[in-house]
């Protein structure tokens, strides 16, 4: 990390920041069944003998729209002698929540972020990014300003984008199954493939769910609750401003975000940034380092679309893990019902392990107990020893390797 600082980081790439920390970066181009263009970021230490890397994701442009087409990026990133035999590096695909990027793996830096430890542990890591953040943007056929583009949920995310991602990295590394991490929505979509496509439950070697957003009705979010009371005027309202798309990153917000952070009064900037945090995440946790902090916002958030949101919206206000509530009429014709149908998490048979922490507004231990007890192979139910353990620092805590990470490590070889 030689000449690299904080300051530079912010606005670096996952793939740069990578590199910048010491490790190889890959980046790997997938396409969906339904036409989106996905990039997954891999991790490889140092010592690895593989080909060096273009750095593809310099060719995106975050600020403007495009349909290009994406290309697989496979032949250029790994020798083809290597390609669908298996290596000694057990795969892992780390999946981000709601908002984020591949970017949450990384920023803590060397040796600390989760990402590298598996891979100082010896894995090989991939980092996911789901359609319609920073780095999957793309689609064959729409732009990112076709209200089309932003016609998914996180029901899709789980439906195609999950299976395109996996079945592409048992290709590359030639294993018959991998390991699975998620945070926060990046566990809603396991379950929601898991469920829709269970012939990928052989595919997935164990699943370790950190902080699981499947039943959200004990939520405790001040800033999420009241926006759950006033969601039916937000969908009318997005509908009628033509809104899709939710947060997006581009360059000037990063740069003005992180450089308020860094240079606003240290009270100033700690005060917001906890206000802020602690109203979705948890109050009281010392976790959150400031120097992290413009870096974080220099990433995130990383845009996703309206229907996410609504969705999430919808498991909240009924306590129920099921498909979008389109209403009655449209509910009808697509399932034959005026109520959306549940997903059936009894078809989950992959190996599940759930960790919650008490701090968490969002995940309430009674609804990671109900999950518990609905899956049909959960191995470990497991609480983090640090009681003001919230939301963000299974991503950011300064403490995360210990209090977390060392324990998912020493988890996965259980499985």
């Amino acid at each position: 990390m030689s000449g690299i600082g904080r300051q530079d980081e912010a606005h670096m790439a996952t793939p740069e920041l990578i590199e910048a920390h010491g490790y190889k970066a890959e980046t790997h181009k997938i396409w969906t069944e339904d036409g989106y263009g996905l990039a997954v970021h891999r991790v490889l230490p140092s010592n690895d003998r593989v080909p060096s890397v273009p750095n593809i994701d310099s060719t995106i442009n975050t600020s403007t729209d495009c349909s290009v087409e994406c290309h697989n990026s496979s032949a250029s990133v790994e020798a083809p002698e290597s390609r669908g035999s298996a290596s000694s590096r057990l795969p892992v695909l780390l999946c981000h929540g709601l908002l984020s990027s591949s970017s949450d793996w990384v920023l803590l830096g060397p040796h600390e972020a989760l990402s590298y430890v598996l891979c100082d542990s010896g894995y090989d890591v991939w980092l996911a990014n789901c359609r319609g953040n920073t780095y999957s943007k793309y689609h064959k056929h729409y732009t990112r300003r076709d209200r089309e583009f932003w016609n998914f949920s996180w029901h899709e995310i789980g439906y195609y984008d999950l299976p395109a991602m996996i079945d592409y990295i048992l290709k590359e590394t030639g294993h018959s199954d991998l390991y699975y991490i998620g945070h926060s929505q990046g566990t809603t979509v396991f379950f929601v493939m898991g469920s829709e496509r269970p012939e990928y439950n052989a595919k997935i070697k164990g699943m370790i769910s950190l902080a699981p957003a499947v039943f959200l009705s004990n939520q405790r979010s001040p800033l999420i609750t009241f926006l759950v009371h006033i969601i039916d005027l937000l969908e009318w309202g997005s509908v009628i401003c033509n809104i899709h798309h939710l947060l997006p990153r581009n360059r000037w917000q990063s740069r003005i975000l992180s450089t308020f952070t860094r240079n606003a009064p240290c009270t100033l900037t700690q005060g917001l940034c906890n206000c802020w945090f602690s109203l979705i995440a948890g109050f009281g946790s010392n976790q959150l380092d400031k120097s992290i902090v413009p870096v974080i916002f220099g990433h995130f958030p990383a845009g996703s679309s309206t229907r996410q949101i609504f969705h999430f919206a919808s498991i909240i206000h009924s306590g129920l893990f099921r498909k979008f509530d389109y209403g009655a009429k449209t509910n009808l014709a697509l399932y034959g019902s005026t109520q959306p149908p549940k997903y059936s998490l009894e078809r989950v048979k992959a190996p599940v392990a759930l960790f919650y922490s008490d701090n968490d507004l969002l995940i309430h231990h009674s609804d990671v107990q109900k999950l518990a007890s609905t899956l049909p192979n959960v191995i470990e139910v497991k609480k983090v020893a640090y009681e003001k353990f919230n939301h963000i620092d299974y991503l950011w805590g300064r403490d995360a390797r210990t209090l977390l990470y060392n324990g998912v490590v020493a988890l996965l070889k259980k499985f």
